[in-house]
């Protein structure tokens, strides 16, 4: 069984392919306001390196949102016209779950511009904060009070070394039923406001 991962919420494209849920394929760069013109083409020469047809993908795992507008569209779109014309399962997920560090507890943190955080603290499939938009300094007290969390996500914006995720590892080790989207043509981009 071969899984289709997209994550373009934010700086980074990113591009999986896993096989029986273990990643064979992770691409994975700084491509800020570029994704819409090399996602395809990423996803193209992956399926290609791999020997495999785009046909025998047989899901397709992808990140939603919170994160920048229009990058949160791209890999959206490309989610739902794989799946609708394959006919085959969709699971989405926050933006900031699958930047954790699985291996502890994590506050995981996309620049949401104008001195704010898109911020989500989880733990495994745990939520313990529901993604919000918080001030960042605001943002840096939460980090000074729970010391022993991960930082995770680009945070080079607060001048803290964070957690650089697996995302297409992340996502396959995330991905339960929950997160199986019912109606594909009826999935929508998450974008948070104050």
């Amino acid at each position: 069984m071969y899984s289709l991962i997209l994550d373009s919420s934010y700086k980074d494209l990113v591009v999986g392919i896993a096989k029986d849920n273990v990643v064979i394929e992770n691409i994975n760069y700084e491509c800020f306001q570029r994704q819409s013109e090399l996602m395809i083409v990423e996803i193209e020469n992956a399926l290609k390196r791999n020997n495999i047809n785009p046909k025998e993908i047989n899901e397709v795992l992808v990140a939603l949102g919170p994160g920048s507008y229009t990058g949160v569209r791209i890999a959206l779109t490309i989610a739902k016209v794989y799946c609708y014309a394959l006919k085959i399962p969709c699971y989405a997920f926050s933006s900031l779950k699958v930047l954790q560090n699985y291996s502890k507890p994590s506050i995981c943190l996309i620049n949401a511009r104008s001195s704010r955080s898109y911020v989500g603290v989880y733990e495994k499939n745990n939520c313990l904060i529901p993604d919000q938009v918080m001030k960042n300094e605001d943002v840096i007290k939460y980090i000074e009070n729970h010391r022993d969390f991960a930082i995770c996500g680009d945070t080079d914006y607060l001048e803290i070394e964070g957690y650089k995720a697996n995302i297409p590892s992340n996502m396959v080790a995330l991905k339960n039923e929950d997160d199986l989207v019912k109606d594909i043509m009826a999935l929508k981009a998450v974008y948070l406001k104050d």
